[in-house]
Parts: structure tokens; C-alpha cells; sequence
């Protein structure tokens, strides 16, 4: 990997939605993992609207950090009311400036030195990396039951009405060439939490390059899914996705 001194090399967007008492630790962790890196990076955290202090407390670890004169550039982008998950990461997708971008979870569920087994399969030429629950390296803590259960029946209706051959399209971390990613971000029409489904779903048919990659991964307290009525969104997203993008890009 080649060390970037003038150009932003990695984007990091983190969507948060009432995350004021973890962002905090997150964005530390981060921070200090992005510090030890030969290449510049940037942060972008997006606040779906909370209702607690999220924008409040990145913005107090923003003047701490400047203060400490860390290199590693870092912003806050708040929607006016909570819009959803998918929205937030698009927005800030295509706010980034950096060569390559990631997408992680706020709870870093996987942790963010995960992203070391990401970057090498874009530096060869792939255009969208996703770090992977599914495959036979992961190394996944066993989820509470009725996440086990979201997923099976998740993922069978995905294969069914949207795309075959990705084992997990769900984990919150992944990382994209800018060029695609932006554009990817840019067809987006789900805001919910099927939004990974369709950023897959647009990449095959735009003809990009998909890998996924095994990954660690951990169950955290304090999720915002309600197993009920987000399932019930999620599945009626999924067999919309044909329709959304029916006809040629």
C-alpha cells in the first residue's frame, strides 16, 4: 500500500442514530487506528435525526481532537429528521473525498481493523469489498436468537427476488472504490435498512466487481432493529428492488 501524503486515501462514514453513549468511544477507536495508518483518511459521521446528544458529543471529540492536532480530518452531517439508515450512507458517501470508502456500523461490530483485509482487494482492482459473516474464516460470535433467525430468512428471500451468491449482504462493513461507490450511491432509492441489498443489486447490474471478504464480527448491545416491524419492512424492500430498478441503467 502506498503511503498518500497529500490526498485523502480512506473515507470512513458512520451513520448514527441515537448513539450519544457510544459515538464517543467509536469515534476515539477510530481515530487512533486511522493514526497509526501511512495514508491520510477522513471521518464523516451522519446524524439520522437523533433525539439525544449524538451531533453534541462528535462535536466535542472534533475539538479535542484539534486541539490534539490530529491529522485525520473529521465532520458531522445531520439530517433534519430521521430519514433512515440507507439515506444517511449514501449522503455520506457521496460526500467523501477520499480514494476509497468505507461504511462501518457505529457499534463497530466489526472492528475498524478489519479494514486492512479490505483495502488490498480494491488496491487489485475490485470495486465493491464486503466484510462477510458467512464464510468459512469469519469469525462471528453467535448472534441473539431471533437475529440468527432475521438472517436466515433474510437471506433466503434476497436470493429469491434480488441477487444470488453473496452470503452476507447485511454486515455493516464495506468498503468501495469512490468512483463506484458514489455512483452506486447516487441510484439509490431505499432509505431502510434493505439499502445494503440494493447497493449490491445496483453494483452487479452496473457490472462491478463484488468480493466478499471474511471478517470478525460481535454481537453489541443497544440496536436500534425491531425484529418485528423492520423484518416486515426489510422482505417487501427487497421484492421492491426489482421493480426500482427495472430497465437499463
Amino acid at each position: 500500500m502506498n503511503t498518500y501524503e497529500e490526498d485523502i486515501y480512506l473515507s470512513v462514514v458512520i451513520p448514527a442514530y441515537n448513539e450519544q453513549e457510544r459515538i464517543a468511544d467509536t469515534l476515539y477507536t477510530v481515530k487512533e487506528f486511522l493514526s497509526k495508518q501511512p495514508y491520510k483518511s477522513e471521518i464523516i459521521v451522519v446524524d439520522d435525526g437523533s433525539r439525544d446528544w449524538t451531533t453534541e458529543v462528535v462535536k466535542t471529540v472534533d475539538i479535542y481532537n484539534n486541539e490534539m492536532k490530529d491529522q485525520n480530518v473529521s465532520a458531522i452531517m445531520e439530517n433534519v429528521k430521521n430519514v433512515g439508515k440507507g439515506f444517511s450512507v449514501a449522503r455520506g458517501m457521496l460526500r467523501t473525498c477520499g480514494k476509497y470508502i468505507l461504511f462501518s456500523d457505529a457499534d463497530l461490530s466489526t472492528p475498524i481493523e478489519e479494514v486492512i483485509k479490505l483495502l488490498p482487494v480494491l488496491e487489485q482492482g475490485c470495486d465493491v469489498v464486503i466484510g462477510s459473516r458467512g464464510m468459512k474464516d469469519s469469525e462471528v460470535e453467535k448472534k441473539p436468537f431471533y437475529r440468527e433467525l432475521m438472517s436466515l430468512l433474510f437471506n433466503s428471500v434476497v436470493g429469491l427476488f434480488a441477487i444470488r451468491g453473496i452470503k452476507d449482504t447485511q454486515c455493516g462493513f464495506k468498503a468501495f472504490r469512490s468512483e463506484a461507490g458514489k455512483e452506486i450511491a447516487n441510484r439509490q432509492k431505499l432509505y431502510g435498512f434493505s439499502f445494503d441489498v440494493e447497493q449490491l443489486f445496483i453494483a452487479r447490474k452496473l457490472g462491478y466487481c463484488i468480493k466478499e471478504v471474511p471478517v470478525k464480527w460481535s454481537h453489541a448491545e443497544g440496536s436500534t432493529v425491531d425484529p418485528i416491524r423492520d423484518s416486515i419492512r426489510m422482505f417487501i424492500d427487497v421484492m421492491r428492488i426489482r421493480f426500482l430498478h427495472r430497465g437499463k441503467f
